[in-house]
């Protein structure tokens, strides 16, 4: 009798090639093209013929009554579902090529959590954030990606740079988009370790959010990271950059590092005890049912836990008298 495998046996490893071995590199024709995307030629060019691939709509400014937070207005374009499919077949092959030391978004075993745990020993960081980053990567910095670096035919490039672009740019709401972001954006985050190595500074980006961390932060960086950005097609936010000293909370995409440690953000924690005084009835439940509190409370554990093992165990009493109560 055969003996059942145990979980690290039945868990598929996930190994990283080099760009030379993914199925896109050298791609000399559309009819490959097709064969390696998994789909009809036909199909792929009715996609490249419609203006029907992508819903557009606009998220209105919204406060989160339990944390405090705004999120701003934004646009977002998704992509159809047949075109949706083709983005993930790409990213799909995309993922499995090897990442810079420094990318944290997009990438396969990386997390905006390890992000913040590249720079948790560093006595100061300084943080920057890029402005409309999917709006600034535009069809030409895709191309060059696809025909440079993947080393496509024209007509290749063309229909990929084609089917992963919207109105010039990337799209806001696609799966694809951090990860294309990362590779067609190549020469500047490149630009942008050097400057870090330069320095004696650590670099680490996660989509727009741009993190140089070490024992002191030189006073020429914020104007050497702006001029690398701008030679790039790029902006900086000058409103969102911060310097942290030593003695101060460090505040890295989405976590804060404190005492040389990562935890969890004050935001988060306001929301966990304004979520469970509305599920009491203590305050306003902000027109949420009992279910939904129990839900979004679940939610915003989580991601705690994510971060610090203290919230494991609230984090499974949520998920569980969320079962119990649904």
């Amino acid at each position: 009798m055969r003996r059942p495998k145990n979980s690290a046996q039945k868990r598929r490893t996930f190994k990283l090639y080099p760009i030379s071995q993914c199925a896109l590199y050298k791609m000399t024709s559309p009819k490959k093209l097709c064969e390696v995307l998994d789909e009809k030629l036909s199909k792929i060019n009715e996609l490249l013929e419609s203006e029907e691939n992508y819903r557009e709509f606009t998220l209105l400014e919204d406060l989160n009554p339990f944390s405090q937070k705004v999120k701003k207005k934004r646009l977002v374009q998704t992509p159809a579902r047949n075109l949706r499919s083709v983005h993930e077949r790409i990213l799909k092959l995309l993922q499995r090529m090897e990442y810079p030391n420094y990318a944290h978004a997009g990438v396969k075993k990386r997390s905006y959590r390890s992000n913040a745990l590249a720079h948790e020993q560093a006595r100061v960081i300084a943080t920057f954030d890029l402005s409309n980053f999917y709006g600034s990567v535009k069809s030409h910095h895709v191309s060059s990606f696809f025909s440079e670096k993947m080393r496509c035919v024209g007509d290749v490039t063309g229909i990929l740079t084609n089917l992963t672009t919207f109105r010039n740019c990337l799209p806001t709401g696609s799966p694809l988009s951090p990860l294309l972001a990362l590779h067609a954006s190549r020469p500047m985050f490149d630009d942008l370790d050097s400057l870090a190595q330069k320095h004696g500074l650590i670099f680490t980006c996660y989509v727009d959010d741009l993190t140089f961390s070490g024992d002191q932060i030189p006073p020429s960086l914020e104007r050497e990271v702006s001029s690398i950005v701008r030679r790039n097609g790029h902006s900086i936010n000058d409103k969102k950059t911060r310097i942290f000293n030593e003695n101060q909370p460090k505040h890295v995409t989405g976590t804060v590092i404190i005492n040389k440690k990562v935890h969890v953000p004050h935001a988060r924690l306001v929301s966990v005890r304004r979520l469970e005084a509305a599920i009491n009835g203590d305050i306003d439940n902000y027109g949420f049912t009992e279910l939904k509190l129990l839900e979004k409370l679940a939610g915003v554990l989580n991601e705690a836990s994510y971060l610090d093992p203290k919230f494991r165990s609230k984090a499974l009493a949520a998920r569980k008298n969320l079962t119990l109560t649904g």
